[in-house]
């Protein structure tokens, strides 16, 4: 059998969740035979030997103690450890049957729970060794154990067939709680699995598109220059003509910041040192400056922060933010708004459009793959990019219905402020 065919839940599980799980079933069963032990030798008058179960009992509740204190501590857990717990509660329940009436005992199949647990949780081979260790536990139970003193035959048939209920009910609750709390585990695991998959093809495609826009930029910088330089030449030359000449020197104004760009790009391919922190407002202002260079014809409302503390902007914040501005005036060109909240150590800058919103859809694959809402426009990169900027930030982007119209985007991030 290949390796992959042996995995199990324990295997895309935690162990040490696993071993939280097996401590609430064994004291649930611990605390089901000493109820069952002191119900049958003081309620029903059926001499048993307390003492022997009372040591084993108290044994188990050590055991189970120490396993609670095991699991605070932060130590892996494995697979043989999560066995060897197995074969002390099977061990501990044949050492309980063998002073309780042995295989007549009707809760001698609670030995099936620690192979039930370890079916949905091991490998087949350690399944199978602890099967057969049960089975030769419940062989030897057959002629070795001590009888319980029942006098009356009719009585004993009544109580040994309302224990197989009991019993039934027990086993049946406790296996039905293990294996829904290990298979909700595992469906949890599974979406995250689902999630950084997601993540990844996201990363991945993010990172190609990094590539082919480092080729972009060394290959632009040659006609950028170009451009600069005729639209320079042209905004001199038609400078008493206030049409042409305004245009010429919008030309000039845009294809200078776009040679801004490319040296920002260079320099943090060169791993330049990040830039020195100032006011958080001063910080604000001079990113909606620079992209009112690049969109002249969106009419940006900026709301000063509060908050004067020095502000240290991380890698990629400020294109993560353009990114948003753009998506906004893409759709609202007239009405953009762009502010800031800060609490808890926490950093929230908000932006606001008028625009036709996003179907519910779209906000739960926004900044999860690439996708463009605006039909013709765009190559839905945007909100991808700045999603990502955000996760590696320990941030995240969020978007909410605007009062009044639009949508509001959130990009929430932690911060450090320099008083």
């Amino acid at each position: 059998m290949p390796p992959a065919a042996e995995t199990t839940l324990l295997s895309t599980l935690p162990a040490r969740a696993m071993l939280g799980r097996l401590l609430a079933v064994r004291v649930a069963l611990l605390a089901v035979w000493a109820a069952g032990s002191a119900w049958l030798h003081w309620g029903m008058g059926v001499a048993m030997p307390v003492v022997p179960i009372g040591a084993t009992l108290a044994l188990m509740g050590g055991f189970t103690l120490a396993t609670a204190w095991r699991l605070r501590q932060d130590l892996p857990a494995t697979q043989m450890e999560f066995l060897a717990h197995l074969f002390v509660d099977l061990t501990a329940f044949a050492v309980l049957g063998y002073f309780s009436g042995g295989a007549t005992n009707p809760f001698v199949s609670l030995m099936l729970v620690p192979v039930v647990i370890a079916a949905i949780s091991l490998r087949p081979r350690w399944v199978w060794l602890l099967a057969a260790v049960a089975g030769g536990y419940y062989a030897l139970l057959l002629f070795v154990y001590q009888p319980l003193a029942v006098a009356d035959p009719v009585a004993a048939t009544g109580m040994h067939l309302g224990g197989m209920w009991f019993n039934f009910l027990v086993s049946a609750g406790l296996i039905a709680f293990f294996v829904t709390r290990m298979h909700a585990a595992l469906r949890a695991r599974d979406r995250e699995l689902a999630d950084l998959r997601e993540r990844q093809l996201r990363d991945e495609r993010i990172v190609a598109l990094g590539t082919q826009a480092a080729l972009a930029a060394h290959e632009l910088a040659t006609p950028l220059a170009t451009i600069q330089t005729t639209a320079h030449e042209l905004a001199t030359e038609f400078a008493n003509d206030p049409d042409i000449g305004e245009d010429c020197r919008l030309l000039e104004r845009q294809a200078q910041a776009c040679k801004g760009i490319l040296t920002r790009l260079a320099a943090r391919a060169q791993e330049a040192p990040p830039d020195p922190a100032q006011p958080l407002g001063v910080w604000l202002a001079g990113v909606a400056e620079h992209w009112q260079v690049l969109r002249p014809d969106a009419q940006l409302t900026l709301e000063s922060p509060r908050d004067t503390r020095a502000f240290a902007a991380p890698d990629g914040l400020e294109q993560a933010l353009l990114n948003v501005l753009n998506n906004a005036a893409d759709v609202s060109p007239g009405e953009i708004s762009l502010r800031t909240q800060t609490a808890d150590e926490t950093l929230v800058i908000e932006v606001a459009d008028r625009g036709p919103g996003f179907t519910p859809e779209q906000k739960a694959r926004a900044g999860r793959v690439l996708f463009s809402s605006k039909a013709g426009r765009g190559w839905g990169v945007g909100l991808a990019l700045t999603h990502a900027t955000l996760e590696r930030l320990g941030g995240r982007l969020t978007l909410t219905e605007r009062a009044g119209g639009g949508t509001c985007v959130h990009l929430s991030l932690p911060w450090n402020p320099t008083p």
